[in-house]
């Protein structure tokens, strides 16, 4: 006998309950491709006091090491931080035996930045809100 189900929605679900799709999505890559698992990793800059003043953020996604988030707060934006991130993450893909890294931005983010350290657009999707536009950026390791 099959259980009734039903469609509930939550706003800012629960990291755990996230969790679960990823887990089901890779188990599935893992049988019809032989892929290994997603991981995630984050670089943190942090203060003398442990707090976060910046960080990036993402996953190694089947070759791909893909930055889901880069932030630094406002008092260190223009002092390397950034590049150090993405250096980083770059350093990590290089270890992870990624062949690329892929990174999105609105053009009213840091698209310059991006470009600055070798990424390209990839393409392009427009029909957002005020003109804006988002960047698929990527930049090839191998």
């Amino acid at each position: 006998m099959s259980k009734k189900c039903i469609l509930v929605f939550e706003k800012n679900p629960h990291c755990e309950d996230i969790q679960i799709f990823y887990d089901a999505l890779m188990e599935n890559a893992k049988v019809i491709k032989g892929h290994k698992p997603i991981e995630f990793f984050a670089f943190y800059i942090r203060d003398e006091e442990n707090k976060i003043q910046g960080g990036c953020n993402g996953n190694t996604l089947y070759g791909c090491l893909y930055i889901d988030n880069l932030w630094v707060t406002a008092a260190l934006r223009g002092k390397g931080y950034g590049t150090q991130l993405m250096q980083a993450a770059e350093q990590y893909a290089i270890e992870q035996n990624c062949k690329f890294i892929a990174v999105n931005t609105m053009d009213w983010e840091a698209l310059e930045f991006y470009k600055k350290l070798g990424y390209f657009v990839e393409f392009e999707r427009h029909g957002f809100e005020k003109d804006s536009i988002f960047y698929f950026l990527r930049k090839d390791l191998l």
